[in-house]
């Protein structure tokens, strides 16, 4: 039962869902990666063998500590920073007289300009993220400690297993996406981004130590647990996003424009492929044209309820952490078909859970011992990225793009610097 925390704590590792909710005991649910983790560590088999008392409070256990991956993977997942229709030059007309701006504008952020009456712009993106951290601590060594309570057929504790173990996780997410922009009219465009991703999660124990404790508190014996590897991965359709913006204002060189995301929970959620939730995110944005273009976007990203988020105390799904969103940026038309990008996103996180590091402590007749633990807390907390890229127009309207994501702190879930190529097209 020693994998019970590893268990719910990777299976979740990537939007896993509370045991309470997904039956992983058979169906094809247990086929699942989500469910991967706890029938390779045990979870299932141990729990009625250690009789209704111990395994119950071992399911809360391990339910608790999934939270906090389960939020963080399925929240920041189905948020991650996305390429943008941003199709390349941008001509404005004045008092009939067409003037061309060649700044390419940015690549994971967006400008208010339209793309123009029945134009099409077609894209590709591919990035890497590979995730190191949770909420600063780091994923190759995470303490956790959980219990198992022997008991009779007449609930008499007979003994107490206390199992203090360091899990060594891995977390790697390669995301390809497809974009879609059609300008309706001069003002409107519409938009359809397509995410397709590869999803690679594996967890390790080099070693674990078991605590027997008798009902007399009573140390009877300790041993070594052996090593163990449990590796998953998933792949196809994440969650895709609609998009619609429309500019509300036009000066001579700035604009406004307003617009609307709908996230559509299409992947596969019990694959850790999607959020399992819909997503909701109006926004604005304001951008000037030059040379050197800065722009700023504000919106707020709301959920819905997903099975990856089920709440004990509710007693029911909730909804995945949303917030304010927002990204201040500048490019610049450093020479007529090559621009630098430089951005600052960030994503806010209402009432998510976090990891908190703790200490259990059991006393016997030979004295205390202290095991280093991981518990779930509540906080909101944002998340900033620097990206910095270069966009080049080789020839007429194709457009190459490469750039750099940096998290610029270690809250939630922290990735290494997430490298991202991508190729456009506007027709």
């Amino acid at each position: 039962m020693k994998r019970c925390i590893l268990q719910l704590l990777l299976t979740s590792v990537l939007i896993a869902s509370a045991t309470a909710q997904i039956n992983c005991s058979s169906g094809s649910v247990s086929n699942k990666l989500v469910c991967e983790f706890p029938i390779a560590a045990g979870l299932l088999t141990n729990d009625t063998a250690l009789g209704t008392k111990g395994g119950q409070q071992q399911l809360i256990n391990a339910e608790q500590a999934a939270a906090i991956f389960d939020n963080a993977i399925a929240t920041q997942i189905s948020q991650l920073p996305l390429a943008t229709a941003s199709a390349g030059t941008v001509v404005v007309y004045k008092g009939g007289v067409p003037e061309t701006f060649n700044s390419l504008g940015p690549i994971l952020a967006d400008r208010a300009s339209t793309i123009g009456k029945h134009r099409l712009f077609v894209a590709f993106t591919a990035s890497q993220f590979v995730f190191t951290n949770v909420d600063g601590s780091s994923l190759g060594n995470l303490p956790f400690e959980y219990q198992a309570v022997a008991t009779t057929s007449g609930g008499t504790t007979q003994s107490t297993t206390y199992t203090s173990e360091n899990i060594n996780a891995s977390i790697k997410f390669d995301q390809f996406t497809a974009i879609v922009t059609y300008g309706i009219t001069n003002r409107v465009d519409v938009s359809a981004i397509i995410p397709i991703g590869y999803v690679s999660v594996s967890t390790g124990i080099p070693a674990s130590t078991s605590y027997v404790v008798n009902a007399n508190n009573q140390l009877v014996f300790q041993y070594q647990n052996p090593a163990s590897y449990s590796p998953g991965t998933a792949s196809g359709i994440g969650d895709i996003v609609f998009n619609a913006k429309g500019s509300v204002w036009s000066g001579e060189r700035a604009a406004v424009s307003a617009g609307f995301s709908l996230r559509v929970p299409t992947g596969d959620d019990l694959n850790l492929l999607g959020s399992g939730a819909w997503g909701y995110s109006p926004y604005v944005i304001y951008s000037h044209l030059g040379k050197v273009s800065p722009h700023a976007r504000l919106g707020y990203q709301w959920n819905s309820a997903t099975e990856l988020n089920f709440s004990s105390s509710a007693g029911h799904d909730v909804g995945l952490p949303g917030g304010m969103q927002y990204d201040v940026g500048v490019d610049w038309a450093a020479v007529k078909r090559l621009t630098l990008a430089g951005d600052l996103l960030g994503s806010q996180y209402l009432n998510a859970p976090i990891l908190v590091k703790a200490t259990t402590s059991f006393t016997t007749g030979s004295g205390t011992q202290s095991l280093p633990t991981s518990i779930t807390g509540n906080s909101s907390y944002t998340i900033n990225n620097f990206s910095g890229g270069v966009k080049l127009s080789p020839v007429g309207n194709l457009v190459l793009a490469g750039n750099v994501l940096v998290q610029l702190n270690n809250n939630g879930l922290h990735a290494r610097p997430t490298p991202l190529l991508g190729i456009s097209y506007k027709f």
